[in-house]
């Protein structure tokens, strides 16, 4: 009985049918063709908006490749201006020496003791003016390094 009805219904709905299927057809192309319209349009816009940020950060990288160079060369200096920074400071350590052997001390050959303690001060004083100067190199090279810690900041979002 199932199989009757169903053909029955099957030879009456076939006019019907065959008329509303090429409309139904024609509604659902329109509709697919109208959505994928929009689709291309927002993969487009998609596609511009990561062009644009793949070129930001091209950008980045090679702001930061310049700052990493940068950081290279002060090291680079660093290292090499040390040596002669340390030279320097012994010429003018030997230059204070002769400075105060030069002076009258108004000591007697007797006066041995003193003569040591003076020769101690100055020894002092000498280390401390190369300690300073080292410091005074420490001290700049870590200030570059924290200007160049804030470009990076900077630059990086």
């Amino acid at each position: 009985m199932k199989h009757a009805l169903r053909g029955i219904v099957r030879r009456t709905g076939e006019p019907v049918w065959s008329r509303l299927w090429p409309r139904v057809e024609a509604v659902a192309e329109r509709h697919a063709a109208g959505a994928a319209r929009e689709l291309r349009g927002e993969i487009a816009e998609l596609r511009a908006e990561i062009r644009g940020d793949l070129a930001g950060l091209h950008e980045a990288v090679d702001r930061l490749a310049g700052l990493f160079g940068r950081m290279d060369w002060t090291e680079g200096e660093t290292r090499r201006i040390g040596p002669h920074v340390a030279a320097l400071d012994q010429r003018v350590a030997g230059l204070e020496r002769q400075q105060l052997d030069r002076q009258p001390t108004g000591l007697t050959t007797d006066d041995e003791q003193q003569r040591e303690a003076r020769s101690l001060v100055s020894e002092i004083r000498t280390e401390h003016s190369r300690v300073r100067a080292r410091l005074s190199v420490v001290a700049a090279y870590e200030h570059r390094i924290t200007q160049l810690e804030r470009a990076v900041e900077a630059d990086w979002p």
